[in-house]
């Protein structure tokens, strides 16, 4: 079982389509649209990868009985939208006055989007309440998550940056009849993807350090520290926590936790416990990695160079 390889064949039509799409779109948005939409095809080297995304519709299309169709149409519903969110987070953070460039693309994408789920649901559907719950969700999450300092006092909102992703299977339950599955399909989605923004921050902590952007691991530092968040955190500091504090360890830990209790859900979806596993593994391995380096310069400096040397 591979929670990506499995699904290549049906990710290239997705992808395939969604350029057919956007390419209707009138100058210079089509063309601005598709760089955005190559930025995260998962089939350029060199794109920024956003797998739960593109693949959870697959992930769940087994156990809620979806046609091949309906699979593929919400999966690019997803991609459009994730394209729209992707815009408004880019706009929030830019410091360019280049806005009206950008937010005609981001309703046709949002459009587009709701051409796809209008067909499924009717207007009285519980899908839209759903939808509604969930771009509040989002909007509470990027608007006061500093304030807030969401990582230490109510952890589960960290993850609601993502939660329009949960209509792709909110979608899927009610389609199949599975309606009293959506509670915990959501806790277990935003488990996951809690795990995967503390991943992301790990990578972009020095970044973020820089830009003074919200930042999981550097909350849980400020806390070790007992930093006052108006305080400006150094590199050192952080390089402290993580190096000789063992910070990531704490860090891995935490997913960990939070993959036992993934690990312990009822639903049957075997791909997205094997995403979330690959995520808490390669927490697991750089807080590994780190203490390899550490017992290595503590044998000495000839014992360090050798090896790393033979």
């Amino acid at each position: 079982m591979d929670w990506l390889n499995d699904y290549e064949e049906e990710l290239r039509l997705v992808f395939q389509e969604g350029r057919k799409i956007i390419s209707e779109f009138p100058e210079p948005l089509n063309s601005q649209g598709m760089s955005y939409l190559e930025h995260f095809n998962v089939f350029n080297a060199e794109s920024h990868k956003n797998y739960i995304c593109y693949l959870l519709p697959f992930w769940l299309q087994k156990s809620c009985g979806l046609s091949a169709e309906i699979t593929r149409q919400m999966s690019m519903g997803n991609v459009f939208f994730m394209l729209y969110f992707f815009i408004q987070d880019d706009l929030m953070d830019s410091k360019e006055s280049s806005t009206y460039e950008r937010l005609p693309l981001a309703n046709l994408l949002y459009v587009e989007f709701l051409n796809i789920y209008r067909v499924l649901f009717p207007n009285d559907s519980s899908f839209w309440t759903s939808f509604n719950r969930y771009i509040a969700q989002w909007a509470d999450s990027v608007s006061n998550e500093t304030a807030s300092d969401y990582f230490l006092n109510d952890r589960i909102k960290i993850p609601y940056k993502a939660s329009p992703l949960k209509l792709s299977s909110t979608a899927a339950l009610l389609l199949s009849g599975k309606d009293s599955l959506i509670p915990q399909s959501e806790e277990m989605i935003d488990s996951v993807l809690l795990t995967l923004q503390m991943l992301d921050d790990y990578e972009d902590w020095n970044e973020d350090l820089s830009e003074g952007s919200y930042n999981c691991l550097l909350s849980l530092t400020r806390s070790y520290l007992s930093t006052d968040k108006t305080t400006t955190l150094t590199s050192k500091e952080v390089e402290f926590f993580l190096f000789t504090a063992n910070g990531l360890r704490t860090y891995a830990e935490l997913a960990q936790d939070t993959h036992r209790k993934v690990m312990s859900s009822s639903l049957d979806v075997p791909h997205l416990l094997a995403f979330h596993s690959m995520l808490v593994m390669n927490l697991q391995q750089i807080s590994d990695s780190i203490e390899a380096e550490k017992q290595l310069l503590k044998g000495g400096g000839l014992f360090y160079y050798l090896s790393k040397n033979i």
